[in-house]
């Protein structure tokens, strides 16, 4: 079997990140749109081949960052791919530069760039506990908060009649409480403490709650009758 060179692989990796993009954040099919897609792709694609041109011990691990960014909400739309890359590159280009005057033989760009999304409260890209997550709540890989001095909207604008916004990553649900312990890692308890909530601060939209009452109500839920249960039994 023929072995291929590395840069094969991360030319093949490149691709795969790309199209899994692609398919994910490019949902609109107008002519310009298209153009516009193709346009950023042909960007985003010249400027990791060139990083991995000019870095390619750290190629793998650049990708990786990205995939991880896409995994947590980062990325979340062909824009901000087309911007992390960007500032993946800026990184790495200062980081080289710096440390060519200053004689170093290291590479510290991409430290800085890990440094720079941890601020922005992603850990490590998911898998370690951080100060404001609920211990008690299952750990899962891709997990993150956000600073809290950096919410995704003000505490106040994010109750809507049909939805809650999280304030870590600005998604939209109509019950906030499985969202936020499966990729935070925060109990309602803990969220509402992290973010500074009342303790009122509701975990489900107003529209769930009422169609979960419906539901409860027409059922019978929580409305068990001893008297008519005792009736129904066949004596012996």
């Amino acid at each position: 079997m023929t072995s291929q060179p590395a840069s094969t692989f991360i030319e093949k990796g490149i691709g795969r990140l790309l199209s899994r993009f692609q398919q994910e954040f490019s949902p609109s099919q107008t002519l310009s749109d298209i153009v516009g897609q193709a346009e950023r792709l042909r960007g985003m694609t010249e400027t990791l081949l060139e990083l991995s041109h000019h870095y390619p011990d750290r190629a793998g691990a650049v990708l990786h960052v990205l995939s991880g960014l896409a995994d947590v909400g980062i990325i979340h739309d062909m824009a901000s791919a087309a911007d992390e890359i960007a500032i993946i590159a800026r990184k790495m280009e200062a980081g080289l530069a710096s440390e060519k005057r200053e004689g170093s033989h290291s590479f510290a760009g991409f430290s800085a760039l890990a440094a720079q999304h941890e601020g922005h409260g992603v850990n490590g890209f998911g898998g370690h506990f951080v100060q404001g997550m609920s211990p008690e709540v299952k750990e899962k890989p891709g997990q993150w908060i956000a600073s809290r001095d950096e919410p995704y909207c003000a505490p106040e604008e994010s109750i809507f009649s049909d939805e809650i916004i999280c304030l870590h990553c600005g998604g939209a649900f109509s019950m906030l409480k499985r969202h936020i312990e499966r990729q935070h890692r925060q109990s309602p308890d803990g969220y509402r403490v992290y973010w500074g909530l009342s303790p009122d601060y509701p975990m489900a939209c107003e529209s769930y709650s009422a169609m979960k009452k419906l539901e409860a109500s027409r059922t019978g839920l929580g409305h068990y009758d001893r008297k008519k249960k005792g009736r129904s039994r066949i004596k012996a």
